[in-house]
C-alpha cells in the first residue's frame, strides 16, 4: 500500500482512489488537514487490498482507473455491503457521472455526492468537513459500552392501512434504532451503524431491538390492541442460519405471536447470495415471521428470484414516493412496483410519505400500506397505543357492512 497519511487513532478514515499522484497529493492533504487518517492508492487492484484493511469511513474514488475500473470497483462494494460514504471524483462528462452515481445507489452504496475534477480545495474541504464529526470515531468499546449499559433506544414509526379515503386505520409500526449516547444526546443509526458493522456487533445490537420491539408489542397486544411490527434485518447477518431460531426463541419467551412481526431485509441484501437468503428467509416463514422487502426498486433484483424467494411484502422506496406528482417516471415506477406485488400477492408498503397528493396517488396505484412524516415520524413506545385508538376510531365507517 502506498503513501500512508493521517494521524492514526480513532480519526475517520478516507480512502483515496486516483492514480493522479497529483491530484491524490492534493485530496490527501486537504482530508489531513481537516483531521482525517488518510490512505492513497493508485490503481483498482491496490484498492481491493487497501478496501480489507482500512474499511474506510468514506471513499474518494475516480473512475478512471488501471487494473478495475470505478465502476467495477462500486459493484464490488455493493457485494461486500459497504458502508462508506463514496464520492465519485473524475473527468468524464457530467451525464456519465450522474449515471455512475445512481449505479452506485443500485448497489445500494451511500452516495456523498459528485466531484467534478478538476477538484478544488474548498469544495473538497466542504464535502469532507461536515463528516469528520465525532461521530465517525465510535470504538468497539464505545459500542461495546452502550450495549453493557443499555443506552440504545427503539423509536416506532407508524404503518397504515389504506382502506379508505377517509378512514383508514394503523397496522403496525416500523422499529428504528437511535443511541442515546452520555455526553452527545440522541444519535442517529447513520452515525452509528457503519462502525457497528465494522466491529462486528450487528447481531448484538439486532438482538437488543428486537428484544425491545417484542417488549413493546406484548404491552400493546396486552392492551387489546391488533398491531404488527417491523424490524430491520441487517445484510450481514444473512448468512447466519441459526437467526431463524433464535429470534423465535425471543418471541415465544415473550408469549409473542410470530405472525404479528415483520422481518425487513433491503432487496440488494437479499439477492447477494440467493440459496442461503433463501433457507433463512424460508425458515422464517415456516416459524410464522413475516418478511417484507425493503427498498424495493433500488437494487438489481432477478424477478426469477423474487419469485422464489418467500416474501410476503413489497415496501416501495422512498425515492421513488417522494417523487409522486413531480416525475413522471416516478409515478409509472410507483404504479408498475405496486401492480407487480398485487399480482404476486404481496402486500405493497409505500414509505417516505409526506403529502396528500402522494397518497391520493399511492391509493390509486392499489398500495396496502404507508409511512411516513404526513402520518407521523418516529415516536416513543409509550405514544402508539393512543395513536392506534385515534386511528380505530377513524376506521369504523369504513369496517361497517353497507345496508342492503
Amino acid at each position: 500500500m502506498n503513501n500512508i497519511y493521517g494521524n492514526g487513532g480513532s480519526a475517520p478514515s478516507v480512502l483515496v482512489v486516483d492514480d493522479d499522484r497529483m491530484v491524490s497529493d492534493l485530496m490527501c492533504e486537504v482530508s489531513e488537514g481537516l483531521g482525517f487518517k488518510t490512505v492513497a492508492v493508485y490503481d483498482g487492484d491496490e484498492f481491493l487490498e487497501a478496501y480489507k484493511q482500512l474499511r474506510p469511513d468514506i471513499i474518494l474514488l475516480d473512475l478512471n482507473l488501471p487494473g478495475h475500473d470505478g465502476i467495477e470497483l462500486m459493484r464490488y462494494l455493493g457485494e461486500q455491503y459497504c458502508r462508506s460514504k463514496i464520492f465519485l471524483t473524475s473527468g468524464v462528462d457530467a451525464r456519465t457521472l450522474a449515471a455512475a452515481e445512481k449505479l452506485g445507489q443500485q448497489h445500494n452504496l451511500d452516495s456523498g455526492g459528485i466531484l467534478p475534477k478538476p477538484v478544488t480545495v474548498e469544495a473538497l474541504e466542504n464535502a469532507l468537513r461536515p463528516l469528520g464529526s465525532s461521530g465517525a470515531e465510535i470504538s468497539a468499546e464505545d459500542l461495546k459500552r452502550a450495549i453493557d449499559n443499555d443506552e440504545f433506544i427503539v423509536r416506532y414509526q407508524p404503518k397504515i392501512t389504506l382502506l379508505s379515503r377517509n378512514a383508514d386505520e394503523m397496522d403496525g409500526v416500523e422499529t428504528l434504532i437511535r443511541w442515546d449516547r452520555p455526553g452527545v444526546g440522541l444519535v442517529g443509526p447513520d452515525e452509528f451503524l457503519p462502525a457497528v458493522r465494522r466491529n462486528d456487533l450487528m447481531a448484538d445490537v439486532t438482538k437488543i431491538v428486537f428484544k425491545k420491539a417484542v417488549q413493546a408489542l406484548k404491552g400493546w397486544i396486552d392492551l387489546g390492541l391488533h398491531l404488527n411490527v417491523s424490524v430491520n434485518l441487517d445484510g450481514t447477518l444473512l448468512d447466519d442460519l441459526q437467526l431463524p431460531d433464535r429470534l423465535r426463541e425471543i418471541t415465544d419467551a415473550y408469549e409473542v405471536p410470530a405472525n404479528h412481526i415483520t422481518v425487513e431485509i433491503t432487496e440488494s441484501a437479499a439477492m447477494a447470495d440467493p440459496s442461503t437468503t433463501q433457507d433463512i428467509l424460508t425458515r422464517l416463514r415456516v416459524k410464522q415471521f413475516n418478511v417484507s422487502m425493503d427498498d424495493f426498486g433500488t437494487g438489481y433484483s432477478s424477478l426469477v428470484q423474487l419469485y422464489r424467494l418467500p416474501f410476503n411484502e413489497l415496501k416501495i422506496d422512498k425515492s421513488f414516493v417522494m417523487d409522486i406528482g413531480r416525475n413522471a417516471e416516478a409515478d409509472a415506477i410507483v404504479e408498475v412496483l405496486a401492480m407487480l406485488g398485487s399480482k404476486l400477492g404481496l402486500k405493497v408498503c409505500a414509505e417516505g410519505v409526506e403529502t396528500q397528493a402522494q397518497l391520493d396517488r399511492l391509493r390509486e396505484f392499489g398500495c396496502d400500506l404507508a409511512q411516513g412524516y404526513l402520518f407521523s415520524k418516529p415516536i416513543e413506545e409509550s405514544m402508539i397505543a393512543p395513536l392506534a385508538r385515534e386511528w380505530a376510531k377513524r376506521a369504523v365507517p369504513a369496517r361497517k357492512t353497507p345496508e342492503h
